[in-house]
């Protein structure tokens, strides 16, 4: 029997270790599964393994992020499973859709953009510039941790729903368009979720694996379907809607279907405040539940597995 094998790739800033951070976000989003579809969560609670860590912030930032900080968050996502009044006022503030509005002008004129933005998003920008230009070849070390864990995963017949939150949508996407026309591989990826993705912006649209290719070989080859989240308020994924621009892969024939899901709220509050981006609010979602739950049940044999 073929097995499901869910490989996460988290996004840019410090993590926990994986030991510690692979449970707590497994745990989450096992959660929202047994709320909606408890057989999948079944199984999923029963295949030690089955759901997988890419951990490959370590190599980019050398430190390891204290859980602690997550943990009232995470506690509070458990207990409430949908958004308090306070939460959507706070989402839909004037002062979040300023930030946001400022984000897209930055976007479209990087000039200004460096000018406007806060120090923090500053340094968030430079981090992620590392990774798009391959500094000191980091970007081709992260992009073959996941690679070896999608290989592996295929050589063992298994299929594969792979996740990627913010900037690891774009090293997903990145290590998929290599895995097609640079390894040549066979291997697929049967379902691809992303999360909170910046893969519409312009700032990561410039620097893409095959950006300056066209037709076929601008896009990965091995996507059956793609599924893209963007909470409301989310300024990560600036533009939230990528099946506009990612069109020509089904024009192309490359993937059978891009989904994109917007109207939901990701209410996680971390350290400082409410976080409209953070992946373990992502993975609480009940639309993230049933994609995940309809792929288990699909692929996988849940009655006696």
């Amino acid at each position: 029997m073929t097995r499901a094998r869910i490989i996460f790739v988290p996004g840019l800033n410090p993590k926990p270790p994986p030991e510690i951070y692979r449970p707590q976000l497994e745990r989450v989003l096992l959660a929202g599964l047994k709320r909606t579809r408890p057989r999948a969560a079944d199984w999923l609670a029963a295949h030690d393994g089955a759901f997988r860590l890419v951990a490959w912030t370590y190599l980019f930032h050398g430190a390891h992020r204290d859980i602690s900080v997550d943990l009232p968050g995470i506690e509070r996502l458990l207990e409430q499973p949908q958004p308090s009044a306070q939460d959507l006022r706070e989402l839909g503030s004037w002062s979040r859709r300023l930030v946001r509005w400022s984000h897209l002008v930055g976007d479209a004129w990087p000039f200004l953009g460096r000018r406007l933005a806060a120090p923090s998003t500053r340094r968030l920008m430079h981090e992620a510039t590392r990774y798009l230009k391959n500094r000191d070849d980091l970007g081709a070390e992260v992009r073959a941790v996941l690679r070896s864990t999608l290989e592996a995963a295929w050589q063992r017949g298994e299929r594969v729903l792979l996740i990627g939150h913010s900037l690891g949508s774009v090293i997903a996407y990145d290590t998929l368009w290599e895995l097609t026309h640079v390894q040549r591989s066979s291997g697929e990826v049967s379902l691809l979720v992303t999360l909170g993705s910046p893969l519409a912006t312009h700032f990561v649209q410039r620097s893409l694996k095959g950006a300056r290719e066209v037709d076929g070989a601008r896009y990965p080859h091995n996507i059956r379907r793609w599924v893209n989240l963007t909470a409301r308020g989310d300024t990560t994924a600036l533009q939230p809607r990528l099946k506009p621009l990612y069109r020509e892969m089904l024009e192309l024939e490359l993937v059978d279907a891009i989904e994109d899901f917007v109207d939901f709220d990701n209410y996680f509050h971390s350290d400082v405040g409410l976080n409209a981006h953070d992946a373990y609010g992502y993975l609480a979602q009940p639309v993230l539940a049933e994609i995940v739950g309809d792929w288990l049940e699909r692929y996988v044999e849940l009655d006696g597995a």
